[in-house]
């Protein structure tokens, strides 16, 4: 009797079990289609394709000017690691010293961004996740191209609903907020390859 009550017993919490998994999967289900949805409506976008170029363009140079730097022992202190991360910062910077705001992220870009992170906020979840993002960020911090990305400022982290609905980047890069800004940040150099002021929008 007890072993037939204990088989019951888990019988019906696999039963619960199985019914809370499909309504759970429900809202995954809905998210994985947007994200596609954004994904295809992305590749097809003369704007992301010239940001993807760009991309490209610079992640060559960094490779570059990575590639004539010295190489790093393989059980490199983290002074050596931070020497080598200065070295390919200048080097970069040395090698765009002409690079201004809206090299990479182009008006037509920046336009896209705004339209597709505006779909992301118009979601039922959107206005909290704007809060969560601004509240994590501060506002008003000074940033340049081709400059660190501040040490007073954490890494901030990216919802995945946000990296869904915007171009998937080469290794070397990603994306970040400081404030409405969105740069792209160099993480192996730690410095800003470029930016965009208001990317939320109004």
């Amino acid at each position: 009797m007890i072993r037939t009550t204990a088989r019951l017993g888990v019988a019906l919490a696999l039963c619960w079990l199985a019914v809370a998994t499909e309504i759970g999967a429900a809202p995954a289900v809905q998210q994985t289609k947007a994200a596609i949805d954004q994904q295809a409506k992305a590749t097809d976008h003369p704007a992301v394709a010239e940001f993807r170029k760009r991309c490209d363009e610079y992640v060559a140079l960094h490779k570059k000017i990575d590639a004539a730097l010295p190489k790093l022992p393989d059980k490199a202190t983290p002074e050596q690691i931070d020497q080598g991360q200065q070295a390919l910062s200048k080097g970069i910077a040395s090698a765009r010293s002409a690079a201004k705001p809206g090299d990479v992220f182009v008006p037509e870009m920046a336009d896209y961004v705004r339209q597709a992170l505006g779909d992301v906020f118009r979601r039922p979840e959107g206005k909290q996740l704007r809060s969560s993002i601004l509240d994590e960020n501060p506002v008003g911090a000074a940033v340049r191209v081709n400059g660190p990305y501040p040490d007073s400022i954490p890494l901030s982290t990216m919802p995945p609903q946000l990296l869904a609905a915007l171009p998937k980047l080469p290794e070397e890069l990603e994306y970040r907020f400081i404030g409405e800004r969105l740069i792209l940040l160099d993480v192996h150099a730690h410095t800003i390859a470029d930016y965009m002021d208001n990317a939320f929008p109004n």
